[in-house]
């Protein structure tokens, strides 16, 4: 059973500094406490759970929710039966009622601690420890220490609540960019700068993050009267497990839909150059990547179907060393959701085994399925679905052509995104 922790940290420079400093001071004066300290706020746990999904989706909902929270610090404390020297915070009423929502809800599938359970919410003190594990001598004397120290007296705004596993972030929701991070893009320095700026913007009235709150239930989803859920807010959240975005609403309602089958090709990750020979719409080859990593996981869910049609990855300086390359494919197929079928293009490395061809058999139809459509069977009767050409003679390789039954998937052609095979049974027979 995994180990979890909801948590907020502080943002502002000048607070982690004197926080750092208090702490470092005790450690030096009395030789108590941790080497590496991360100054912050635990709301809920630790607590338990053997479903992770829920957890996530839980909390990525109820932040989604919740408007932008205040806090005081408001001088220092002690909790003496468990030797622990604290800052002590007074939390603001919503800040309040979002750590009582959260509690509520993951307690009916997590084990929660005495002080996160419904009869001793009363009694949650919200504090920062500054050193804990102490005998009664080491925090008689460093209650004496702290005296002497300016107490804290600040009011900060909770810019993000952190969801640990393990000590580690699992994921980290932004309520200044109200988006949901993974520990990748939560530690991404951009981020944080991002999220700072758009601080300063909300308290110049610039910028007001609880407007991008709307609680409505999407009108695609028919939900019964007498179902007992929560409404779902429409705001932008990051991918949250492997799920597209239609299926995390979906999982919300504790519902599941059918599996899908997509197609696409060329993705050409890792290709810089390509963003200039098909003016793709990318400043690098890094934002491209992520671009359509994105994109291709909040349509692709888990237990969808893809067939990637060739030229998946490619650099030039891969190609001198298979190893490297084929540990960059393998990168790149475990970013991407869903069951990868990959056909071979003409950059593809021979050294990685793929098909030449597929029949796809769907929708009362039969595709036959190859990167370049030069090399369509001529005895071939039906539809092709293909790539290689890209965006480069749109009017003899168009996304789909009825006259020659070839279709193009080239990403630049589908948005940069695989595309639905619904989608193009409804295309081909209007």
């Amino acid at each position: 059973m995994a180990h979890y922790l909801i948590e907020f940290r502080f943002q502002s420079k000048k607070m982690r500094t004197y926080l750092d400093g208090m702490v470092h001071g005790i450690k030096r004066n009395f030789g108590v406490g941790k080497r590496k300290h991360v100054p912050h706020i635990t709301l809920v746990g630790p607590l338990n759970t053997n479903n992770e999904k829920r957890l996530v989706c839980d909390f990525a909902r109820i932040c989604s929710q919740t408007k932008l929270m205040k806090f005081k610090g408001d001088g220092f404390g002690t909790f003496d039966n468990a030797g622990v020297v604290f800052v002590n915070i007074k939390a603001s009423d919503e800040l309040n009622e979002f750590r009582i929502r959260l509690a509520d809800t993951l307690r009916h599938y997590c084990t929660l601690q005495s002080q996160d359970k419904k009869d001793e919410k009363d009694k949650f003190k919200y504090h920062s420890t500054l050193a804990m594990k102490l005998s009664t001598n080491e925090l008689n004397s460093i209650k004496k220490y702290i005296e002497t120290k300016p107490a804290p007296n600040f009011t900060q705004v909770v810019m993000r609540v952190t969801l640990l596993r393990g000590g580690r972030i699992l994921r980290e929701y932004d309520f200044l960019q109200r988006k949901l991070f993974d520990r990748r893009h939560a530690l991404d320095r951009r981020n944080l700068i991002k999220s700072k700026i758009l601080l300063k913007k909300f308290f110049s009235g610039q910028h007001n993050p609880n407007k991008q709150i709307k609680i409505e239930i999407p009108a695609q989803i028919k939900v019964e009267p007498t179902t007992q859920i929560e409404p779902i807010p429409q705001t932008k959240i990051e991918p949250v497990e492997d799920m597209s975005v239609f299926d995390r609403i979906l999982h919300w309602f504790g519902k599941t839909r059918k599996p899908k089958t997509f197609v696409t090709s060329d993705l050409h990750l890792d290709h810089a150059n390509i963003i200039r020979f098909c003016k793709r719409p990318f400043d690098n080859v890094k934002n491209m990547n992520e671009a359509l990593v994105r994109n291709w996981n909040n349509v692709v869910g888990e237990n969808d179907t893809v067939y990637i049609i060739g030229d998946f990855v490619y650099n030039s300086w891969l190609k001198k060393n298979p190893y490297k390359h084929k540990k960059r494919f393998e990168y790149w197929s475990e970013r991407l959701n869903g069951k990868k079928i990959f056909i071979k293009g003409s950059h593809d490395p021979n050294y990685i085994k793929l098909d030449e061809t597929q029949i796809l058999e769907y929708g009362g139809h039969k595709f036959f399925l190859i990167h370049e459509p030069e090399k369509v069977p001529k005895d071939w009767q039906g539809w092709a679905i293909c790539g290689h050409h890209h965006n480069h003679r749109p009017q003899e390789y168009p996304f789909i052509n009825k006259q020659t039954k070839r279709i193009n998937v080239s990403v630049e052609l589908t948005g940069y995104k695989p595309v639905d095979m619904d989608e193009i049974i409804q295309e081909i027979e209007k």
